[in-house]
């Protein structure tokens, strides 16, 4: 899509379904191409398919889950013929069971680099984000501790400065994600096996996968709390969540990482004038625009689902008083999910979200209010 201005921004997320090189592993109980001529042949279909949605995408900044190897992903941007125009931020996965998450900014129009200094991979809870010995004090008033402290797939953090000086726009903060998903936990039945493991073993494995998302979804909330809250009331953020959260829009875990800001419905409403640490939903600002809307990124036992999603702070919102960009568009491109012939190509088994938002900061003269 193009830009109207050089300072609008489109995001994307693209679930890349275990993008490996031929031979290269991925999970314990998922078998990789192998390095065979027929092998290579299925890798080649795989790259070409994930070429045509990078172009398809025409993203200014695209977050990647469930990569495997970082020249996977440089074959994919070189077979779309995109590669010279973007910077790629992606590694190896480190072992088996342990895919990483990557992410891809656009260079400007004289192909410098929009990616500030210090960009990298998070894989630990914030230090005081601990559960040790809470202690309810209400109703059940039972002992908790939970030993979770780190992302399954660490979060990958970017400030992306855009084009323009005269004004410059403000550095954005992009978090790309990759939560833990609701398929069981995988667990060791060694033994001796845990009494919960020997009599309710597909509810333990089901539960621990809950407990861990949820751990996850409150620290990257605690991470972004710390870069959102602003002592002083005119400073601004702008921060951006991409990923596959693995859980619908309304679910407890994405209303925890959003911090549940109001939307404005009505004219006269003063909802969503400041949201300092809230983060809007593309799917709900596109609803609220749109007089019949179907999102879906995933499907699991014909059951359609919305795990995929892009969340932005106050400064994307149109009717803050920090606006700096208005939303345009949102899309999902999900038709391959629905038709068979797709998956010998290699096909994501999730859709691909993009969000379109043009340069249009709040006049300081207009009463917002």
């Amino acid at each position: 899509m193009a830009r109207a201005n050089m300072r609008d921004l489109s995001f994307a997320t693209f679930n890349l379904l275990n993008l490996q090189v031929p031979g290269g592993l991925t999970y314990s109980n998922s078998p990789p191409i192998e390095d065979t001529p027929e092998g290579r042949d299925e890798y080649e279909r795989k790259i070409g398919w994930t070429a045509a949605q990078l172009v398809l995408l025409d993203a200014e900044v695209i977050g990647f889950q469930e990569l495997w190897s970082a020249s996977a992903l440089e074959d994919a941007f070189r077979a779309a013929s995109l590669l010279d125009q973007y910077d790629l931020i992606a590694r190896d996965a480190p072992g088996i069971g342990r895919p990483q998450v990557a992410l891809a900014v656009r260079k400007d129009r004289n192909g410098n680099s929009q990616i500030a200094p210090g960009a990298g991979w998070i894989p630990d809870f914030p230090a005081d984000f601990t559960f040790d010995k809470l202690r309810e004090t209400d109703g059940a008033e039972e002992e908790i501790t939970v030993t979770i402290d780190h992302f399954s797939r660490p979060i990958l953090h970017a400030v992306i400065q855009s084009e323009g000086t005269r004004p410059k726009p403000p550095g954005v903060s992009v978090y790309v994600c990759h939560l833990k998903s609701k398929g069981p936990a995988r667990l060791s039945f060694a033994h001796p096996q845990p009494v919960a493991l020997q009599t309710y073993a597909k509810i333990t494995k089901s539960t621990v996968s809950h407990i861990r998302r949820v751990m996850e979804a409150g620290a990257l909330r605690a991470l972004l709390d710390g870069v959102m809250k602003q002592e002083d009331e005119t400073a601004i953020s702008p921060t951006v969540v991409l990923g596959d959260l693995n859980d619908d829009t309304m679910s407890v875990t994405n209303e925890l990482i959003s911090d549940q800001p109001t939307y404005r419905v009505i004219q006269k409403s003063r909802a969503g004038l400041t949201s300092d640490k809230g983060l809007y939903s593309v799917e709900r600002l596109q609803q609220y625009r749109s007089m019949r809307h179907v999102y879906y990124t995933h499907v699991y036992k014909h059951k359609r689902e919305s795990l995929d999603h892009i969340l932005v702070s106050e400064e994307f919102y149109d009717h803050s008083r920090k606006r700096q960009w208005s939303f345009r568009e949102m899309e999902v491109f999900n038709d391959h999910l629905n038709r068979e012939e797709f998956e010998d190509l290699g096909a994501s088994d999730h859709g691909l979200v993009r969000a379109y938002f043009d340069w249009n900061p709040m006049p300081t003269e207009i009463d917002v209010a």
